[in-house]
């Protein structure tokens, strides 16, 4: 039976995406299948998103840009967003997508244009379109994230991220074991050989 990492993640977190793409490259020589959970860690953020400079605006936004741009060189990571976008619309059309068959390529679509491209991936237009761009039918995304009880999902996943103790993101459990954050692909790969 193959192991499980389950991973609690955000699309506004740019370590998720690098975490994203190192596990990847991972599943093609490791046999592992991949849980994505949803945790908002800004649900504070307001629906039209806020300017990244202005939300952390204690640190220096050019050597925060540099510090990942260059711990994420091995995936090709790159920051030209300025907005912290709202996530849990984003979230929730994650698991739809899921749902769906088609994971991977919106999961790494939202990615692209919320840091590469600096579009607002807490507009439902934005996520209409990515889904359009992998195959995902636009009406009936529009009604799932147009139900409520969908979104909820998203919330109980965060609550159910947090009563684990887990408070950051990306967060990777295996078999009980668990590590937390960014981290480089050979701590990675050595998690899943150790507790698979």
């Amino acid at each position: 039976m193959k192991s499980v990492v389950t991973i609690y993640s955000d699309n506004i977190c740019p370590f998720c995406t690098i975490g994203s793409k190192r596990l990847r490259i991972l599943q093609n020589e490791l046999d592992f299948d991949v849980h994505w959970r949803p945790f908002e860690i800004h649900p504070d953020t307001p629906k039209e998103g806020k300017l990244t400079a202005e939300y952390f605006k204690n640190h220096d936004a050019g050597q925060m840009k540099q510090y990942i741009e260059n711990f994420g060189k091995d995936v090709g990571m790159k920051l030209n967003g300025k907005l912290l976008a709202n996530s849990k619309l984003s979230l929730a059309a994650n698991n739809f997508a899921s749902e769906k068959g088609k994971f991977p390529e919106f999961h790494e679509a939202v990615f692209k244009a919320n840091f590469e491209d600096g579009k607002n991936i807490g507009e439902i237009t934005v996520l209409l379109d990515i889904a359009e761009e992998v195959g995902i039918d636009t009406q009936e995304l529009k009604t799932y994230l147009e139900d409520e009880a969908n979104l909820k999902k998203v919330d109980e996943s965060s609550k159910e991220a947090q009563m684990l103790g887990i408070t950051g993101v990306p967060t990777f459990i295996l078999n009980n074991k668990v590590l937390v954050g960014a981290q480089p692909i050979e701590v990675i790969r050595e998690f899943i050989q150790n507790n698979s």
